[in-house]
């Protein structure tokens, strides 16, 4: 009888320990992606079309939701698109990585309030290892602000000047 409890709890205790592995050895193979830029976009009320990426325009302003840049005047706008390109590093497979993987914050420039925080969470990537997620953003358009993107290693911060005034 002490032989047979032995054996049953030698028994547990060895499975245990390897359900244990498993589990850990799961947790260090998960899924992960890196959000590795981002740009953003004007919504242009008049025509429902979206601007270029703001940081990729010459001389580029906005004033009293009216954007400008060197050899266009864009118009009035409300509201804009932020687009992050998230990478996978894996080719070959997908992936599907589960949990928070980015986060976008707005920050007031002048008092670094932040104004609005996007968490960017279970992300599927083809084989081709680039997906992108984005989304429209409201009230926020009369704020002279920083954005960040952040994402394991990558931090990139970027300025977003929409002034407002008289």
């Amino acid at each position: 009888m002490l032989v047979r409890l032995s054996i049953t709890v030698l028994l547990v205790a060895v499975l245990s320990g390897a359900a244990f592995a498993q589990e850990k050895k799961k947790d260090t193979l998960r899924d992960r992606v890196q959000a590795v830029d981002f740009t953003v976009q004007l919504f242009f009320e008049a025509s429902g079309e979206l601007s270029p990426n703001i940081f990729t325009l010459e001389e580029f302003g906005a004033w009293n939701f009216s954007a400008h840049w060197k050899a266009n005047n864009g118009g009035k706008f409300s509201g804009f698109l932020v687009r992050v390109k998230l990478e996978s590093g894996v080719g070959g497979r997908d992936v599907f990585a589960e949990g928070r993987q980015a986060q976008v914050i707005f920050r007031d420039r002048k008092t670094k309030k932040i104004l609005r925080t996007w968490n960017i969470a279970d992300i599927y990537v083809d084989d081709r290892g680039v997906s992108y997620r984005g989304r429209i953003f409201d009230g926020l358009d009369c704020e002279i602000m920083e954005v960040t993107l952040l994402s394991g290693a990558t931090r990139i911060t970027r300025d977003l000047p929409f002034a407002c005034g008289e």
